[in-house]
């Protein structure tokens, strides 16, 4: 069976990367188990920069909801970042999940993303494509850092209010169909 870990960092339920993110899982083939985390209803904490990664067998040193995100990173074969465009980069409530991934490239790891593919599903309610510049350089060079394999990135602008990307057959059909071969 293969596994998703499904990182949804927008603070609306229901709004456009969420609803692009499912659209993309949706039609996903074989036989798949998805562990989904609704960064906005969960405490992380942002990175202390202490260093003490994996003391006492474990990825990080703070007590909270991101070991539930370590564990399912840990078994996943692909991971999904969704976000909407914050400032020309990730949300806020998935910045901390990025900068907590920090254990996975430290000397003393006991579990890496090496090899795991990584999917970005972006939304952006700029109209024009360049808006996500700063977003696909940092996932990018995020995923080179962690030898993860980039297997799609879906950056979709003009997508303000939360309903447009429901209401977007077109966008919603695309993704479905990019869905059956993210595996």
């Amino acid at each position: 069976m293969k596994r998703i870990c499904l990182l949804l960092g927008s603070p609306r339920k229901g709004g456009n990367s969420e609803t692009m993110a499912e659209a993309l899982v949706s039609e996903v083939n074989g036989d798949v188990e998805i562990d989904r985390f609704r960064l906005g209803d969960m405490t992380i904490d942002g990175c202390l920069d202490c260093r003490k990664c994996w003391s006492g067998g474990r990825p990080c040193i703070i007590d909270d909801e991101m070991d539930n995100i370590y564990e399912s990173l840990a078994e996943a074969d692909t991971v999904i970042f969704a976000t909407p465009l914050y400032w020309y980069s990730w949300s806020s409530q998935i910045k901390p999940v990025l900068d907590r991934l920090v254990p996975f490239v430290s000397d003393e790891a006991l579990s890496v993303l090496k090899g795991k593919k990584a999917i970005l599903v972006a939304s952006a309610g700029d109209s024009h494509e360049s808006c996500f510049d700063g977003l696909l350089y940092s996932f990018r060079e995020s995923c080179k850092l962690l030898e993860m394999e980039i297997t799609g990135e879906f950056c979709y602008p003009d997508l303000y209010t939360k309903n447009e990307a429901s209401e977007d057959a077109g966008l919603i059909a695309d993704l479905k169909e990019a869905g059956k071969n993210i595996l």
